[in-house]
């Protein structure tokens, strides 16, 4: 099992975990697409983690910004998710939102780091396997970003990306107690899309104020405080989609039956696809947006050699051209990009893309090494991709997917209506769902 992820400068394995069926923006009431399968945003995050993968075999020198797109992802998703619970039942339940996760993470992630200490155990060195401990803790502890913080370098053969789900799973122990606390006040309830645009100024102007202290670019990478402006971009469109006229809800229904019909009318109202300006605007906005990260992931500076343009506020417009793709794709699910994203191959790879996450690390590291020169680099690629699918297709079926029907029926969304399949449910929407 040889290293993996070192040819980026000590910023190898910079990749994330997204997200998919999302709420649209802009529309002045909720839509129940927010809450149903939309393949078009797994389409998406098939793409992007395929520029991860791109990116650890040094085929795409920005690759790595696939990790911005599946953290807009993240946000919107999980916000989209809250508040629609909030309208619906009147309340946030933390307890089932953490059982959700921990069904929907922690299966297949623990049986990535038990193959991955098999292996290590059999064929590395004593301090290989120390460094592996280390990682193993501070990944299943989610704070694996910091301690990378601290060694850039370190876990380049299995953990080199798991920092980023340290990161989104320490937005995500926040944001949601934050949130409940937001909506009880109804002030902040309606300026929540405001809060949110406020607070990713805010990270923004932060980040800029730690790189001009000297801080070191791993800091500005890897924290929590310095990358979570793509997080809140994310849940600030959610917040603005479901920003408007209200129905009545849990502070003016006078009884439990009213608060359960105005909440069930609320997800069931199917609300127009945007037409004319509007609706054009956004059919071309998206696939705009979408070539410019294109561009961007072909041409980037690769990271690793001290502060960028994208630290400098690169990433955040990253986060702001992810964010038009992704409401694109929402309120325009019959467009020509929407249609090409949702195709079945890329939807399916979409749903299976948290384990092609987890796997395709050691596996491009492994094809690197192994075969260097001698199969060029599109076929290392070519034969990276169809190992990490295959590694990925039995995580799904095999380990995620049982997982989720073991779930506890208490902990399931109460937006989120029983499908016959868990896959699309309870599955389809990638490590933060």
């Amino acid at each position: 099992m040889p290293g993996v992820g070192r040819a980026r400068g000590g910023r190898a394995g910079r990749d994330a975990a997204g997200t998919t069926a999302a709420r649209g923006v802009g529309q002045r009431s909720a839509s129940p697409r927010s809450m149903g399968y939309n393949p078009a945003l797994d389409g998406l995050r098939a793409l992007a983690v395929l520029a991860v993968l791109g990116f650890h075999l040094n085929a795409l020198s920005g690759g790595f910004l696939g990790v911005d797109v599946f953290l807009v992802l993240s946000g919107f998703l999980i916000t989209s998710l809250l508040l629609a619970e909030r309208d619906r039942t009147g309340t946030v339940s933390l307890t089932r939102f953490y059982v959700r996760r921990a069904f929907r993470l922690l299966p297949a992630f623990g049986v990535f780091v038990a193959v991955g200490a098999v292996l290590v155990v059999a064929l590395k060195s004593r301090a290989d396997q120390w460094d592996f401990l280390d990682n193993a803790v501070s990944s299943l502890l989610y704070v694996n970003n910091y301690y990378r913080v601290f060694r850039p370098d370190s876990g380049g053969a299995w953990f080199g990306h798991t920092w980023s789900l340290s990161l989104e799973e320490q937005f995500y122990l926040i944001w949601p107690a934050v949130l409940v606390l937001l909506c009880r006040r109804p002030a902040a309830r309606r300026r929540l899309p405001a809060i949110l645009t406020a607070a990713a100024v805010v990270v923004f102007v932060w980040r800029e104020v730690l790189i001009a202290a000297g801080v070191s670019d791993a800091r500005i990478y890897f924290g929590l405080d310095t990358r979570a402006d793509a997080l809140l971009v994310g849940a600030g469109l959610a917040a603005w989609g479901w920003a408007g006229p209200r129905l009545p809800g849990p502070a003016d229904a006078g009884s439990a039956r009213l608060r359960r019909f105005a909440g069930a009318v609320r997800l069931a109202e199917l609300g127009p696809r945007p037409r004319g300006a509007s609706g054009m605007i956004l059919a071309v906005a998206g696939p705009v947006a979408l070539a410019a990260l294109a561009v961007l992931a072909a041409t980037a500076p690769q990271p690793g050699d001290g502060i960028t343009v994208l630290d400098l506020g690169g990433f955040t417009g990253v986060a702001l051209l992810a964010g038009v793709v992704v409401v694109s794709l929402d309120r325009c699910r019959d467009a020509p990009l929407a249609v090409v994203l949702g195709s079945a191959p890329l939807a399916w790879f979409g749903r299976i893309s948290y384990g092609f996450y987890l796997w395709h690390f050691p596996v491009a590291g492994t094809v690197r090494d192994r075969l260097g020169d001698r199969v060029g680099e599109p076929g290392q690629v070519l034969i990276a991709i169809a190992l990490s699918t295959v590694l990925a297709a039995g995580s799904y079926y095999l380990v995620e997917r049982p997982a989720q029907r073991r779930r506890p029926r208490w902990a399931a969304s109460p937006v989120v209506p029983a499908q016959r399949s868990p896959g699309r449910a309870a599955v389809a929407s990638g490590p933060v769902a």
